[in-house]
């Protein structure tokens, strides 16, 4: 689709950069107010000209917008299998800041140069699932079965500041807080890390039994004297 102002065409893209995706959900597609904006975003056209135009042609440019953001193409990532603990708690950092606002950092962490939208997206959906099936392996690791989370707000999500602080005390725990520790721990591969913090809560998991349990045996022979 062109758009025709001032005697100079303005073409709407095949694909959209990682920037311009970006900069273009921030912007409320319902809103006719905003379409000057997205259009000047995809194209290039001068808002103050675009902002002039009649409704209907706007309106399909912003479809036709819509319809690019969704688009997905694959393209080449570093292997999840292969990612570092620390390279995994910043994918978890900017995952929970929001896609939108972090959609170039987290292809980044991914080890992808792509600049295209499309391909970004296809990386991050792929990535998505992966870490979807590690909480699933690791539910007792996560607490995904007891769940209990003080620090979420009402709609579920934690604050990316609070999720730093609580990774990074699980960081210096690791280390047994030692800082010259800290640097090795973030440089070990995420699945034998994550296998040996399994581990570690079953194990307190099983002295808290049987701490628990030798307390009702201690009660219950208080209670037959």
């Amino acid at each position: 689709m062109e758009i025709n102002l001032n005697d100079k065409k303005y073409t709407i893209p095949e694909r959209l950069t990682i920037e311009q995706w970006q900069n273009l959900v921030k912007w409320d597609f319902q809103r006719p107010e905003h379409w000057p904006r997205i259009l000047n975003i995809a194209t290039g056209a001068p808002w103050d000209l675009l902002r002039k135009c009649e409704t209907d042609p706007l309106e399909l440019g912003v479809h036709i917008v819509i319809s690019l953001m969704s688009e997905r193409e694959q393209y080449g990532m570093k292997d999840p299998n292969e990612i570092l603990f620390g390279e995994w708690i910043d994918l978890e950092i900017a995952l929970q800041g929001g896609i939108d606002k972090n959609l170039s950092s987290i292809v980044n962490l991914l080890d992808s140069d792509t600049e295209w939208a499309d391909e970004a997206l296809w990386i991050i959906d792929t990535y998505i699932k992966w870490r979807t099936s590690l909480y699933k392996q690791y539910s007792n690791l996560f607490g995904l079965n007891e769940r209990a989370d003080e620090d979420e707000d009402e709609d579920g999500v934690k604050d990316p500041r609070q999720l730093s602080r609580q990774w990074y005390r699980i960081i210096c725990d690791l280390a047994d807080y030692d800082l010259l520790k800290i640097d090795q721990i973030v440089a070990e591969p995420l699945i034998k890390t994550l296998n040996f913090m399994a581990l570690r809560k079953q194990m307190q998991l099983e002295e808290n039994e049987k701490i628990q349990q030798q307390q009702r045996n201690y009660d219950l022979q208080r209670t037959r004297k």
